[in-house]
């Protein structure tokens, strides 16, 4: 873990376990919750947040590669050139690769023109498919939202709580262009 306003951002893993931890909490029935205090302490998105921005893939389902692109980049995705960590998409013809926040495998999504021919999970390292599933459920690729709207909010918050810099590097200007810096993440209750 990292301490909270460190100038760095969790690793991508711990990202991931804790979005599919807050994501499916509500749901348990019984059972028991061991957290180092830090972390109890910490704030965390709202569950409609993760709820309200989670995606849900299917065999069969009609869904134009522009679209899905365009919602992914919006939900935090990276578009890279390979798959290796929570967070990437990269798309190649007719195949779009992508590696869900929450998921233990990246998933391989086969396209027939708009439509969804398959959904496979894949190896990172030798890039082979795997076995094949009906459905992929999509939690974003952060823990507070990135749109327009979000960013406005952490703005106007900001300037209640702290004096506004200039400079281009800091944490304010960055967001101002849609720029997730390091360590984000424990600025997390701005943006709601």
């Amino acid at each position: 873990e990292t301490l909270p306003y460190d100038n760095f951002s969790p690793h991508q893993d711990i990202i991931s376990a804790r979005l599919s931890s807050l994501y499916h909490l509500p749901g348990m029935e019984r059972g028991i919750i061991i957290l180092p205090i830090n972390t109890l302490m910490q704030r965390v998105c709202p569950h409609s947040f993760l709820h309200g921005h989670a995606l849900v893939m299917q065999k069969g389902q009609r869904l134009s590669r522009d679209t899905l692109r365009a919602q992914l980049e919006q939900a935090g995705y990276r578009s890279v050139d390979q798959v290796m960590e929570h967070g990437e998409f990269a798309t190649r013809g007719a195949l779009l690769d992508l590696f869900p926040m929450g998921s233990d495998e990246p998933y391989r999504i086969d396209f027939f023109d708009d439509e969804i021919d398959s959904l496979r999970l894949f190896d990172v390292d030798s890039q082979r498919t795997l076995n094949e599933v009906e459905r992929i459920d999509l939690l974003p690729a952060h823990e507070f939202p990135t749109d327009k709207n979000a960013i406005e909010l952490f703005r106007s918050q900001w300037r209640e709580h702290f004096e506004v810099r200039r400079d281009a590097e800091h944490i304010y200007q960055q967001v101002s262009k849609g720029v997730w810096p390091a360590g984000i993440e424990y600025w997390q209750p701005l943006f709601f």
